[in-house]
């Protein structure tokens, strides 16, 4: 299992006002040739196949591959946000562009939808994307996202597993975001284990957890490293047992 590093903007600009290279410099001299690359807006934009063709070269030059990727997040059930599915299709070609093999897509909500409805409705969006999926054949990630009290319901391992099963189809799996699932007191081993052959990907940080509003300030998807501070509370080693039981293949991706 290789060590990766999700890439975020840096002060570096290349020709057509990319900033990766000098980002992704800075990854590989730190010791990471593996990246989870974000995309923008900007990236699939008019200009998309010349971007991609350049972060193409520029993993090349510097001797490392993005075995993921990140969408840019737009929720497809906001009626003012009419480019989203097209966003999450041109996301798709960037990465066979690119050779990126996985790409994480947000699922959406509509405020005030019950659980099932929040299913139905995603499982109708992530199906509207398959023929782009085959076309690309980049596999689509389903991250884990929600805690009580907001709209969204892909809080657990087995929530996540479900909505992949909704689907039924090949070119979907999933992504655990240890913050995001550490914000609703889960039990990471159990978690790994039930999402077994279907988790392609991980997003690694840490926070402190839910505490009482009284006490702390809770719920803040902080996404500092590993042990950063004090309260800082994901458990690792339950964490690194479940990987080890599933045979997990993908990379142990810092999103810090």
């Amino acid at each position: 299992m290789k060590l990766s590093f999700a890439n975020f903007p840096i002060e570096y600009t290349d020709e057509l006002g990319n900033d990766e290279l000098g980002g992704l410099k800075v990854i590989r001299e730190c010791g990471f040739t593996c990246t989870d690359f974000n995309i923008t807006q900007a990236h699939i934009g008019e200009d998309m196949v010349a971007r991609a063709e350049l972060l193409k070269a520029e993993l090349l030059e510097c001797g490392m591959t993005a075995p993921q990727a990140h969408a840019p997040i737009t929720n497809p059930f906001d009626p003012e946000k009419t480019d989203a599915i097209p966003s999450y299709e041109r996301s798709l070609r960037f990465c066979q562009i690119v050779g990126i093999p996985t790409c994480v897509i947000h699922a959406g909500s509509i405020k005030g939808n019950t659980r099932e409805e929040y299913y139905e409705n995603n499982v109708a969006f992530y199906r509207s994307l398959i023929p782009v999926a085959e076309e690309t054949g980049v596999m689509i990630l389903v991250e884990n996202i929600g805690h009580a009290g907001d709209d969204n319901f892909l809080r657990t391992g087995a929530d996540v597993r479900e909505m992949i099963d909704r689907i039924d189809h090949p070119l979907f799996g999933a992504c655990w975001d240890t913050g995001h699932g550490n914000l609703n007191k889960q039990n990471l081993y159990e978690t790994i284990i039930t999402l077994g052959d279907k988790l392609m990907a991980l997003h690694v940080h840490d926070n402190c957890a839910y505490f009482e509003p009284s006490y702390r300030h809770h719920r803040i998807d902080m996404h500092t490293t590993p042990f950063a501070t004090q309260y800082a509370s994901v458990n690792y080693d339950a964490l690194l047992q479940g990987l080890v039981d599933i045979g997990y293949k993908g990379t142990f991706n810092f999103e810090v």
